[in-house]
This record gives C-alpha cells, sequence and structure tokens, in this order.
C-alpha cells in the first residue's frame, strides 16, 4: 500500500549521453536537465511500480523542478523519491538531487496509477 512518507534513492554516475550537447537542450558536455527530470521520474515510478498490482503502473502527469548546479560527465548523484500526498490514484512525490551535500536539483512531481491494457486501448 502506497503512502506518504515512503521513499526510494537511486545513485547515478553522469554518462557522455547524458549531457545537454548528447541530448539536444543545450551546448555544453554537462548533465541535461532533461536527464535531471529523468532521473527524478524514474525513482517517483520505481518506487510506486513496488506497489502496484499487476496490470498496473503509473504515469507522469506533473513536473515542478529547479536545476540549481551543473555537473560534468563522471559526477555522482544521488536521487531520492519521497511520497508526499496519496489521493486516490493521484499521488505527489517530492524530488531531490544531490552530490554529496550539495543539491543538484528538486521539486514536486505527479503520477497517477493507471491500468495498462485500458490505457493503452484508450490510445488507439
Amino acid at each position: 500500500m502506497l503512502e506518504t512518507g515512503m521513499t526510494l534513492s537511486l545513485d547515478k554516475i553522469v554518462n557522455p549521453e547524458d549531457t545537454a550537447l548528447k541530448v539536444g537542450s543545450g551546448g555544453m558536455e554537462v548533465f541535461a536537465t532533461p536527464m535531471l527530470v529523468a532521473l527524478m521520474e524514474n525513482a517517483a515510478f520505481t518506487l510506486a511500480q513496488k506497489e502496484m498490482e499487476p496490470g498496473e503502473t503509473t504515469v507522469g502527469i506533473s513536473i515542478n523542478i529547479k536545476h540549481l548546479k551543473a555537473n560534468l560527465v563522471g559526477d555522482k548523484l544521488h536521487c531520492v523519491a519521497e511520497i508526499i500526498k496519496v489521493d486516490g490514484r493521484k499521488l505527489d512525490f517530492h524530488v531531490k538531487v544531490t552530490q554529496g551535500d550539495v543539491t543538484v536539483g528538486e521539486g514536486e512531481h505527479s503520477r497517477f496509477i493507471v491500468n495498462e491494457e485500458k490505457f493503452l486501448n484508450k490510445l488507439k
């Protein structure tokens, strides 16, 4: 059962494919904001997925973050997702990425619980 206060942590080493230059979000070889968002979403998704029933998953519906520090290839990052609200099928998370004691980025992310088959059938 998903409850407020549940957390999940992920670690990541920035690699060359994670840079703004590679993903097209900028012109330098620094950790790209879209990759920061992906790391945050992955932590929240992984946390929620552990409690899903067979055939259920979550989809991201909103994200509001600040990217506060640049990182180079090889830097080690630590991401924590915490459930801050459960409202029916809507899940709200606080997400934070750090490098040591320094905050790289943080914000809020929401996901919605869906039945995979029904969700995909609506798209066809």
